[in-house]
């Protein structure tokens, strides 16, 4: 796939991600970072999310069924390959992050990083699920 490939596609699934979120246009807008009538001309096909609204749309809904349907499950590995530079070939953990593990259940990890505070469940060498909120996470394991 081709980055204008690519970008003409997130084009076409930005309104589906929206409706399938049941945000309006105006909290899209906002979270995609640009104005609602610069919105209004990506859902009439006539202007364009760009390469950076396409990867911060991919990125932002990764676990949407639009996007997840249209680019896979590992949006981070899918966006590297897309840049086709070796400097982007890196593991997606990186090494420098330290978490520190708050829990461990059953085959299941909590971890906060020490510098975001960031929570992350983790279960067989993936991540599961981020919050800022233990709790959340905590509602995902039943504990």
């Amino acid at each position: 796939m081709t980055r204008e490939a690519f970008i003409a596609l997130c084009d076409r699934k930005e309104k589906l991600v929206r409706n399938e979120l049941g945000y309006s246009q105006e909290k899209m807008s906002s979270l995609l970072g640009v104005s609602k009538k610069t919105l209004v001309e990506i859902e009439k096909w006539r202007s364009s999310l760009g390469w950076q609204g396409a990867v911060t749309l991919c990125t932002l809904f990764a676990n949407t069924r639009e996007i997840t349907l249209a680019f896979g499950t590992d949006i981070p590995a899918f966006l590297r390959a897309m840049t086709e530079d070796a400097a982007y070939l890196a593991p997606v953990e990186s090494p420098y992050a330290l978490w520190n593990t708050i829990l461990q259940l059953d085959g299941a990890t909590i971890e906060q990083n020490t510098a975001s505070q960031l929570y992350r469940l983790r279960a067989g060498g993936k991540t599961l699920a981020a919050s800022f909120e233990l709790a959340e996470l905590r509602k995902r394991c039943n504990v």
